[in-house]
């Protein structure tokens, strides 16, 4: 009979285990497809807090395996291969974690992520020169936080060049005249005042005539590297 007792006990521990993890299993796939299918509801339905990534995830196909799912302590890790075709017609794959725990009704929602939010290489690259992004591991959550921080800083340094360049890399000795056929054509020196070197500066001229009508327009790039102090002669 005691045998009989815990046979029974272990059988009901299992057969909660698989629940569970079938549990686990549908939910991670209902918020995959939720991302592409709204009559999977929302994605926000599966995870709580999916809206303040402000990302537009994709998916098609997800797979997942069980034994791709662990549990440490009250968290469960799920790692799920999120395949999906960008709007530009590119298939790609992508390795993403979710991290369910329970809530007060002992059902599970996803309460975090790895792998969600995109990082733009330029921004990326910005953020671990600065020290933003100490490492490439950081849940979504927080990076998404980190990401309009980094944001904010990238453009407030590059507005803060561009006012530089404006007044720092000039343009001097200029002239310019028509040809027989009426172009026009220009040439100049650009001085480098900056303390630092510069290149693929980027050029755009507007012509006027002796009345002040406009002419003609011209933009291009300067293929020289302009060190600090130094002049570069171009024809535009």
């Amino acid at each position: 009979m005691k045998f009989s007792s815990i046979y029974t006990i272990l059988l009901i521990i299992i057969l909660s285990s698989c629940s569970r993890k079938d549990e686990i299993i549908a939910l991670s796939k209902g918020f995959f497809y939720s991302l592409s299918d709204s009559t999977y509801a929302c994605p926000r339905n599966y995870y709580p807090y999916y809206d303040s990534l402000n990302v537009k995830a994709r998916s098609d196909i997800v797979e997942i395996d069980e034994s791709n799912i662990s549990k440490q302590g009250d968290t469960v890790t799920v790692k799920c291969f999120n395949n999906y075709t960008t709007t530009d017609g590119t298939f790609k794959q992508d390795s993403v974690s979710l991290y369910l725990t329970t809530n007060d009704n002992g059902e599970y929602y996803i309460s975090n992520s790895l792998g969600l939010v995109p990082m733009d290489s330029e921004l990326k690259e910005y953020g671990l020169a600065t020290g933003a992004l100490s490492n490439l591991r950081i849940k979504d959550r927080e990076l998404s936080k980190r990401y309009a921080q980094i944001r904010i800083m990238w453009l407030k340094e590059y507005f803060e060049v561009q006012i530089m360049l404006l007044q720092k890399v000039k343009i001097q000795n200029w002239s310019w005249e028509t040809s027989y056929n009426g172009e026009a054509h220009g040439e100049g020196c650009i001085v480098n005042n900056l303390d630092f070197a510069i290149d693929e500066v980027k050029y755009e001229l507007t012509y006027y005539d002796y009345r002040g009508d406009f002419m003609a327009k011209d933009d291009g790039n300067i293929s020289k590297k302009l060190y600090s102090g130094n002049i570069v002669l171009n024809n535009f």
